[in-house]
Formats: structure tokens, sequence, C-alpha cells
């Protein structure tokens, strides 16, 4: 039965574009002849496909006598008018099948066509501009990806990849499930220093959706100096543009990018493109739109048994190193939710002054979403203050990161909210506050990690 349906589907099918063909061009067409079936490779120059590289349109138009074309698109969509134009979104290579039918039916053979789109367009925000002066990425010599694919934390061949022009397509035939298990390096000569301002702008695609791509710029010779290290979730074949701006300057000599798709599902491939990194002082026109409005969630209080943070048995770490060279630990005060100590000599450097609250058992999921909020408050400014939620005995696995700046005796919360979970087993937090003047009082308050509550 199934066979009887299928074929006179295909009757129907060709008698429609037998009865188009009549419809659209009753002078030219005859009735079945001798002349048999059209021969598609005849019909060659007769196709033209032209692409609109400003819009993304792209026009397909067929000149012939006594036929008609047969538009066969992503291997599934017919069309048999003469002029045709279709809308192509996304930046990359494409191709459209065409065969020709005559009053005695379809040619056996077909035509293929490839044709390219330069640029992709978005239906948001699309980064800074590519092709401007300023971008540093664009004059830069970028080095060979280096890759570190390990599904289950076991390496196997690297993945296949294409650069063409300044876009890479990277194809991931196997599944991974954790973060920094698909990592792709990007090592370059850019350096930039910490009396400037910076911008960033990347568009990243996937054929497959993925949870958490994490998108990190750091010093080549440090992970632990980096401008952001941040996951970004991706919507199968829906452009995504991950951006930065005016971002506060770190003295680097060579820096890189690091992508890691771990996560991804089997036979997922990505795109990125349009990569930028630009002094924030130099404009290329253009238009950041407005932070979006994230709504707070339904807070804990700190004593609730809600508040995970609530009673934790953790230990105190310091690492106290002005210039790099480590002074004595100093002196933690706890009194109920409030944690204060005092930094008598200053530091220049990311890094160079952690607290870090290393916990006993407090874990995260992977199936859960959490938020975070806790309050700061020092005598004195300290820019680029570093607050990171992570496992315990590695930095890698990480609930959150965020750099925020401290106003001299200001509270300010940070707050993460509705952060997709990590499965962690034993957490730490890790408050930086490298970049303090000398004589800095500091005060961490009212700790709140919670469960997602909207």
């Amino acid at each position: 039965m199934k066979k009887i349906d299928s074929y006179i589907r295909s009757i129907l099918l060709m008698a429609t574009i037998i009865f188009g063909m009549t419809a659209c061009s009753p002078d030219d067409f005859t009735s079945p002849n001798e002349a048999g079936i059209p021969l598609a490779s005849s019909y060659e120059e007769a196709i033209q496909v032209v692409v609109d590289q400003e819009t993304n349109w792209v026009t397909f138009s067929f000149n012939g006598q006594g036929v008609m074309p047969v538009w066969i698109i992503d291997g599934k969509s017919y069309s048999s008018v003469f002029e045709m134009k279709k809308y192509y979104r996304k930046a990359g290579d494409y191709s459209i099948e065409v065969k020709i039918a005559n009053a005695n039916g379809m040619s056996d053979g077909a035509i293929t066509k490839t044709f390219q789109i330069t640029k992709t367009i978005m239906n948001g925000f699309g980064g800074f501009v590519y092709d401007s002066e300023f971008n540093l990425w664009k004059g830069a010599t970028i080095d060979a990806p280096v890759f570190w694919y390990a599904p289950g934390w076991s390496q196997i061949a690297d993945p296949a990849y294409k650069l063409d022009g300044a876009t890479y397509s990277v194809s991931l035939p196997e599944a991974t499930t954790d973060t920094w298990q698909g990592q792709m390096k990007l090592g370059t000569n850019i350096s930039t220093n910490a009396a400037a301002h910076y911008d960033f702008s990347v568009i990243l695609t996937a054929t497959k959706d993925h949870p958490h791509v994490m998108v990190k710029l750091v010093d080549v010779t440090d992970d632990n100096i980096f401008y952001f290290a941040e996951t970004t979730k991706l919507t199968a074949n829906e452009p995504v543009c991950f951006w930065k701006s005016d971002m506060e300057g770190l003295d680097i000599a060579n820096l890189m990018l690091v992508l890691d798709f771990g996560g991804n599902a089997e036979g997922t491939d990505v795109t990125i493109e349009n990569i930028v990194l630009k002094d924030h002082a130099n404009d290329d026109g253009t238009v950041i739109p407005d932070a979006p409005q994230v709504q707070d969630p339904n807070w804990s209080d700190v004593n609730s048994d809600d508040n995970l943070w609530k009673g934790v048995a953790f230990t105190n770490i310091f690492y106290y190193a002005p210039g790099w060279s480590q002074l004595p630990d100093p002196v933690l005060k706890i009194e109920g939710t409030q944690y204060s100590t005092n930094f008598p000599s200053a530091t220049t450097d990311q890094w160079q002054n952690q607290v870090t609250f290393i916990t006993d058992e407090l874990a995260t999921s992977a199936s859960e979403n959490y938020d975070f909020k806790v309050t700061l408050n020092a005598s004195n400014e300290i820019k680029g203050v570093t607050v990171k939620f992570a496992q315990e005995d590695n930095d890698d696995v990480f609930l959150f990161l965020e750099r925020i700046d401290l106003l001299a005796g200001e509270d300010v919360e940070v707050k993460v909210i509705n952060a997709e979970g990590v499965d962690i087993t034993k957490a730490k937090i890790v408050f930086d506050f490298g970049g303090n003047p000398e004589n800095t009082d500091l005060v961490i308050k009212d700790i709140i990690l919670q469960k997602h509550k909207d």
C-alpha cells in the first residue's frame, strides 16, 4: 500500500510540474514527443544565481526555451517558477539543485549551483564592526587552533575545522558532557595594557542546541589572568553575539581566545565569526544596546534554611602577595554573617590578594539553577574585584565568575541570578581584591546561595 501511495504522489508531482509549465508559458511547450526528457547538463548556462551581499537576498533565475526549471532547496522544497528569491540570514556556503522539465517529464540529471553568503545578519545586536580599522583582531597574527577534545575526559582526535577568511567552522562528531571537554584555543600576538579599556565581540552559531559554550579571553602564559570567562547558550542554527564593552585593561603581552564546546551533542557543527577586539576609546560607529534588565528572584533571608550558605562549615585561606611576594596572612574576623579583614600593603595585579572560603561539603548540581548574592564594602576604591564560585580542587569547574568595582566606603551587592548549575562536590568561594590600596579595610557580608526562585 505504501508503494502505491508513493507512486501516486510521484504522478501528482509530475502532473503539477507539467501543468505549471503549461500555465506559465503555454506558447513554449508542445505535447509529449519523441525528443524525450531534457538533458540537465545542457542548461548549465541558463541558470543564474545572484547574491546581494548587503541584504543577504539571493535571486535564482532560469532562461531557457521549451523547458522549465525545478528548483530543489534543502533537498526537499520544490518550485517551478522562472525566477525566485530566498533570504539567507547566516554567513556560509550554500547550494541549490536544479532539474529541468519539459512536456515529457523531468530530467534524470540535475545541476548544482553553489554560492556564498559573506556575513551574518543578526536579529539583535551583532557586535562591533569587524572591518573597522580599530579591530585589533583583524590585523593580528592568529595561531592555528589548538584543540583538546576529550569526551568523558578521554582525549580523541582533534575536530575537523575550516578557516574561510576570518570565519572558523568546527565539526564535533562525538558528544561531550562537561565544560572543558571540547577546547579550542586561538593564540595571538595581540597585546593590551592596564591604561586602556577594551570592547570585544564574537558571533557563534551551532547546528544543534548547546547549553553553555565557554568564551574566555586570557593571557596566553597564565590562565588566571583574563578579561572574562563566561558561558553563553546557543539555540540550533541561531547566531548569538557574545560581547563585552568598556572592559578595564590588563597588562598582557599575548592574548589568547579560548572557546570550549564541552557539553555538545554529537554531530554538532559550530561557526565562529566576526571576532572583534578594540580599544574602547576608538568609536567604530557601533550603537551598544541597553543592558537587559534582570528581574531579582525571591531572595531567601540570609538566616533562612533555604540559604545553602547558612551554617556551612569552611576553612579560610589567604594568598596575599604584593608584587607576587607573599606576606603573612591577614586576620579574618567573623561576626555572624559578616567577615572582615584589613590589607595593610597595596597590591597591583589581579590574583595578588585572594580570600578563599573552602567548604567542607557544600555541593551544587547540574540539574538545578542557582542565585547568589553577597555584599562587599572596602574603605578604599578597588577596581576589578573578582568573585568566583568553583570546585575546591579544580578552578576550571565553576558556577560563576564575576568582576566588579568597589567604591570607597560603599556597600556593593554582587548578584548572580539563575545561573545554570554545575556539578560541584566541594565548593569554594574565591574573592580577589588584587589592586587594593594600602591600609584597606574590607567587609564581606550576608552571603546567600539558593536554588533559583522566580
